[in-house]
């Protein structure tokens, strides 16, 4: 087993965990919800017993209401900010990982005759409850450790900072090999769900999102643009005419194209094969000048490989989007564009028929 793979990137390959780091960014901020709920609850029951019992408990209840308050926040944090920001997930839950250790020192700070159980518990735990490369979770293990150490034999008789760290580097080797299994487990799901949603998701044929994606994604856009969405709607010309002149795999090939010209310019996430030659794709908040250029672009290249494509492009304020009514408008503007080609195509057609006709009138 490469150590520093398994460290690093949890056994996968660079690449495969810049590709899933959005992702854990999402489940955690998730975990984070819960987490902070529940711990709020948690440390309520606990402020009330210790308000009812009275004696030792006394001595916790500021610690109590300090967690109170800061998972209150980071809850609230999480509600408010998380969906436009995900990567915010992770300061936020290093506060919720950093708050717990500091309950829990602050808890064997205060009862100096008793061995740091709370502190046991969290060293174990909070590795484990977050999807983070294992490297950083193996390092804040043996940080938060050591120096919980430290603080015990600081402020602890001899005998009982000698159980600290005995418990310490028992449970902390515990929680270090469990992080790094645990780390590889979820990384390995997360993967396996990725590869099943992207199959779910996409046209195998062109290598876009499909009809299916198409449909789930439509309120998407509407909510991500800042001022506009242009939708550009694509359909090809002469597919039919292809497959029954030079067979199938000519026309996939003429599809495959179409979409990877198209992917190339508006981003492989935002286009979308909806139909057998039509494809969509979803620009938030282009201007204007910049889709013409991406379109004369496309329409250039695929000229050049013998290829014929009608577009259609219209733009929608956010105050007035409705996305299905920008896709009927892009969808009419294609279908003017195409009455035009195939009423060229006629002509030309006509003019080659009227040629061979007076060839053979001639001869």
């Amino acid at each position: 087993m490469d150590l520093s793979k398994t460290l690093l990137y949890a056994g996968l390959d660079k690449e495969e965990m810049r590709e899933l780091l959005p992702e854990a960014l999402r489940e955690n901020g998730r975990f984070l919800r819960i987490y902070s709920i529940f711990a709020s609850g948690v440390f309520i029951a606990c402020l009330a017993a210790s308000l009812i019992a009275g004696g030792q408990l006394n001595v916790n209840k500021p610690i109590y209401m300090i967690m109170i308050v800061l998972n209150v926040l980071i809850y609230m944090g999480v509600k408010t900010v998380m969906r436009k920001r995900p990567s915010l997930s992770t300061p936020l839950s290093v506060a919720f990982i950093l708050g717990m250790y500091g309950y829990s020192f602050a808890v064997s700070l205060i009862h100096t005759g008793m061995q740091g159980t709370a502190a046991v518990a969290i060293l174990v735990v909070m590795p484990c409850i977050f999807i983070y490369r294992p490297i950083y979770m193996v390092s804040l293990t043996v940080l938060m450790g050591s120096l919980y150490c430290f603080i015990s034999a600081q402020i602890k008789s001899h005998d009982i900072a000698m159980l600290d760290l005995w418990n310490t580097l028992f449970f902390g080797m515990i929680a270090v090999l469990l992080s790094i299994y645990q780390m590889q487990v979820r990384f390995r799901e997360m993967q396996k769900k990725r590869q099943n949603r992207i199959l779910s998701e996409t046209d195998l044929s062109t290598g876009v999102k499909n009809r299916n994606c198409y449909e789930n994604n439509q309120d998407y856009y509407a909510k991500i643009c800042a001022q506009s969405v242009t939708c550009v709607y694509v359909d090809v010309n002469g597919l039919h005419e292809l497959n029954d002149q030079e067979g199938h795999e000519s026309g996939d090939i003429m599809l495959k194209a179409v979409g990877s010209a198209m992917a190339e310019r508006f981003g492989k996430e935002n286009v979308y094969r909806i139909g057998g030659d039509e494809f969509v794709a979803f620009c938030p908040d282009a201007a204007v000048e910049k889709t013409r250029a991406s379109i004369s672009s496309m329409i250039s290249e695929l000229t050049g490989k013998g290829y014929s494509v009608s577009v259609g492009a219209y733009l929608e304020e956010k105050s007035r989007l409705d996305i299905k009514v920008l896709v009927r408008e892009a969808e009419k503007c294609m279908y003017k564009e195409k009455r035009q080609y195939y009423e060229q195509f006629s002509h030309d057609r006509r003019q080659r028929r009227n040629a061979a006709a007076n060839m053979s009138s001639g001869a």
